[in-house]
C-alpha cells in the first residue's frame, strides 16, 4: 500500500480507538470509507474527461490539416470512390503490351 505493514496499521487503529471511542469508531470507518470512494470517483471522472480532451485535441490538427489542403469542391477524404471507367476499345494500328512496337524499314 503505502509502505504501512501490519504493525502500523495496528498501531493506527490502536491510536484512533484511545482517540475516537469504540462507540464512533465504526461510523467514522464508514463515513471515511465513503469518502475515498468519492474521491476515486471523482479522479476517474477527471482522468477519462482529460483523456477524451486530449484525444480530441489530438485529432484536430489531422482535420484542420486535410481541410485546410482540400479544395472546396472536393468531395473529401472519405468520399466513395467513382466506378471505373470502361477501356476504350483499341483501333487495329494501335500497338498493344503484348505486341512489340514494328521495327523501321532497313535504310539502304
Amino acid at each position: 500500500m503505502f509502505g504501512i505493514g501490519l504493525p502500523e496499521l495496528i498501531l493506527i487503529l490502536g491510536i484512533a480507538l484511545i482517540v475516537v471511542g469504540p462507540e464512533k469508531l465504526p461510523e467514522l470507518a464508514k463515513s471515511l470509507g465513503r469518502g475515498i470512494n468519492e474521491l476515486k470517483k471523482t479522479a476517474t471522472a477527471l482522468k477519462e474527461s482529460v483523456d477524451e480532451e486530449l484525444k480530441e485535441e489530438a485529432v484536430d490538427p489531422w482535420r484542420q490539416n486535410i481541410d485546410a489542403t482540400t479544395p472546396a469542391d472536393s468531395p473529401g477524404v472519405n468520399a466513395p470512390l467513382p466506378p471505373p471507367e470502361a477501356p476504350e476499345p483499341a483501333s487495329a494500328d494501335a500497338v498493344t503490351p503484348s505486341q512489340p512496337a514494328p521495327a523501321d524499314p532497313p535504310k539502304s
